[in-house]
Formats: C-alpha cells, structure tokens, sequence
C-alpha cells in the first residue's frame, strides 16, 4: 500500500512538473513568436513608419539585432495598412533587412520567407539579387549563385560585394585568373572600407585576403610545371609572391585584429626568409633578418623567428652579441636547457674577446 502511495505521489509529481515546463515552453515560444513578427501587441499606424524604420536601421548599425527585428517588424505592419506604390521602397527595405538579420541568426527558412516578399515587390533590385546568390551558394546551387551575381553586375558593373562573391565561387571552382579578375575590381570599388554587418570585414579586406590566396595558389602552380622553369616564369612568381605579401600587409593595416589575415602573413613571410637564406650567396643575409624581425612584430612570441635570427647573427653574420640578445629573448618564450647553455657560452664568448681587446 505504502509503494502504492508513492508510486501515485511520483505520478503526481511528473505530471506538475511536465505542466510547469509546458507553460515554460509555451511562454518562450510566444516570446519568440512575437520577436519575429508573428504577434505584435498593437499595430501601429503608417505614418509611424517612417520612425520605426529610421529607429529599426539606427539599432541594426550598433548590431542591436534584438531591438532592430522588432521595430522592424512594427514598421512592416504599419506598411502592410497601405500597400500602395508610395510606400514599396519602405517594405521592401524592411523585407530585406528581416531577411538580413534572420540570416545573420540562421533562422534560414524564415530568411528566405521575407526574401520571397521582396522578390514579389521588386524582383530585379540588386540586393534581392544578391541575397538569392547567397541562398543558392549556400545550398551548393553555385551555376544558380553566379547567374544572380550576375545580373547583379550588369546592373552595376562596380558593385564592389558581387564583384568579391563571383571571385570566391571562381576560386572554389580553381579559375584562378577569372577569381583575380573579379577580386581585383572588388578591391577597387571598396576604397573606404565600408563595413558591411552580414560580413566578418569589409569587402575590401576579404577580397584582399582572398587574392593573396589566389595568387598564392597560382605562384605554387610553377612547382607543378612539368618542365624547367625559365626567367619568365621565375619573374612572374616572385610577382605573385610580392603581391600576395603586399595585399595582407594593407589588409592588415585596416584590421589588424583578425587573426587569420596576420596568420596567412607569417606564413608567406616564413616562406620568403627561408628563400633569401637559401641565395645567401648572391643576397645577403640581412634581407632574411628583415622578414624576420617583421614576423616578430605581427607575433612578438614567435619562438622560432627569434632562433633563426639568432642563429643566423651567431652562425653567419658573426654577430655573437646580437645573436645573445635574440637568444635571451627566446630563452624568456621558451626556458630550455640548450638555450640557456648557449647564453652561457656566448657570454663566455663575448667577455674573453672583450679581455683580449683590453
């Protein structure tokens, strides 16, 4: 009788807590329900809309994304009261930055739902364009993706962000000459650097980016070549090497805080110290310390450019005090019995010749 008792309290129990959670859940729902547009608590009226949509765009540029969607929303409901031809550029800008922000939150379905009400008002606006490029890249419709790119340039050949997405689809695709075509005119028409919220950076750092790697790919194409290299092509790859360096310096000096544009540029730097090292014979070994010491000023705790600038000071350029200083400095990164050995050594060194001189 007594696990009879229990067994209907545990019942009991379950059953309340399955009810305070169902009214938990309901109550989020609703919430969420309402943030994106399906309940509002009163509709405002259309001459409220012009208001709303200048507070909506004023939160979405201080990625206010919460407060923006909302008075978003409100601003649609009150264009929805007239649908006349005076209002279509506010819906559809509406429509659109909905799209955008659900996209940004990867609420894809409902992306593509205010997408379509902005396709219905103006089919051929570039931004509905270049949305349904992004949809269809997205789904892997890449013929889909470029035919709206497309049609995005031929409106408007300078359109620096379709200009930039043709590039990435063309270097997906190993087109490596048309991807630089599109990245260079990118580039081109992003002089400002104008921020665009849906992207990690500018358009005229991402292009920057992406063209150091094309031309990076292609430059390492040359190692590939079933035939001896000639001056021509040895030229053109040291062309495609400087460029690529170049473009990440730039890129860096406008966002110096993204790690993957400083990463890419250690690397290529790394790559070009050791080339310098290699012709020693005709170049001297100053112009490796120079790659070197720039390394170590995108990445000050770089073990391993400080030991080959020490090592090319002691070994090669007989330096024995220069080569301490940049072993002291590794030594303080990385406190290894060999480095604090070879302190000690150099400092040895550097007192007997000290002794010698006197």
């Amino acid at each position: 009788m007594a696990n009879k008792k229990k067994n209907v309290f545990q019942s009991k129990s379950w059953i309340l807590c399955a009810e305070i959670l169902a009214v938990i859940g309901f109550l989020v729902l609703a919430i969420i329900h309402t943030q994106r547009g399906a309940a509002t608590p009163e509709t405002p009226s259309i001459k409220d809309a012009a208001k709303l949509i200048a507070e909506a765009d004023a939160n979405y540029e201080k990625d206010n994304l919460g407060r923006a969607i909302y008075l978003y929303w409100q601003a649609l409901h009150a264009l929805e009261s007239d649908k006349t031809d005076e209002h279509k550029d506010e819906r559809l800008h509406v429509n659109l930055q909905i799209a955008n922000i659900y996209s940004q939150s990867n609420w894809l379905k409902d992306a593509k739902s205010r997408l379509q009400h902005a396709s219905f008002i103006q089919p051929d606006h570039a931004d509905v364009l270049l949305w349904s490029g992004k949809f269809y890249r997205d789904e892997g419709e890449l013929s889909d993706a470029t035919e709206q790119f497309l049609k995005v340039l031929k409106q408007n050949p300078d359109h620096s962000e379709a200009n930039y997405l043709i590039g990435v689809l063309y270097q997906g695709n190993k087109q490596y000459d048309e991807a630089s075509k599109y990245y260079l005119k990118a580039i081109e028409n992003d002089p400002n650097f104008i921020k665009i919220p849906s992207e990690q950076a500018p358009i005229g750092i991402l292009a920057r980016l992406q063209l150091s790697r094309t031309y990076n790919k292609m430059f390492q194409g040359y190692r590939f070549l079933d035939r001896e290299l000639t001056s021509e092509d040895m030229s053109e790859i040291s062309r495609l090497e400087n460029q690529s360096i170049l473009l990440l310096e730039q890129a860096i000096q406008q966002e110096s805080g993204m790690p993957e544009i400083v990463d890419e540029l250690i690397g290529l730097l790394y790559r070009r110290a050791e080339a310098l090292k290699r012709e020693a014979a005709t170049r001297p070994y100053a112009d490796a310390i120079e790659v070197y010491e720039r390394i170590v000023e995108l990445d000050p705790n770089n073990v391993q450019a400080w030991q080959e600038m020490a090592e090319i000071y002691e070994s090669f350029l007989f330096d024995k005090q220069k080569a301490l200083e940049m072993y002291r400095k590794v030594y303080k990164l990385e406190p290894h019995a060999t480095f604090h050995a070879i302190i000690k050594s150099l400092e040895e060194d550097i007192a007997a010749e000290e002794t010698e001189m006197e």
